[in-house]
């Protein structure tokens, strides 16, 4: 299991984000937990997402190769198929309140 900081223009956004990284993990993201124990998931190369089977409504950021923040969808509530977002180096899923993000913002995902 690895984690990551995710950082939004050079400050801390997420101190503590959860890699997905085996085939496993990446199936089963938020899918089936009532009450997640990570709050932040990270996907690499992953530009489509979906929410069946996921219980609670969660927000998600498309980022690019050059970390600008390429989509967000917010409150995203079960048995929904988002549209694919072509370029996008990573999806950051997150369960806390929306954020605002600027469009020169810039996201940062550092291996910890």
């Amino acid at each position: 299991m690895k984690f990551c900081k995710v950082l939004l223009n050079g400050e801390v956004l997420f101190e503590k984000a959860r890699l997905m990284n085996s085939f496993s993990e990446r199936l089963m993201g938020l899918m089936f937990q009532a009450e997640p124990k990570d709050k932040v998931l990270i996907f690499k190369d992953c530009g489509s997402i979906h929410s069946f089977f996921c219980y609670l409504p969660f927000n998600a950021l498309f980022i690019g190769k050059n970390g600008k923040i390429l989509n967000h969808f917010t409150n995203i509530k079960k048995n929904k198929i988002l549209p694919p977002v072509f370029g996008a180096k990573y999806t950051v899923e997150y369960l806390e309140k929306p954020y605002n993000f600027g469009l020169n913002d810039i996201m940062e995902i550092i291996e910890i």
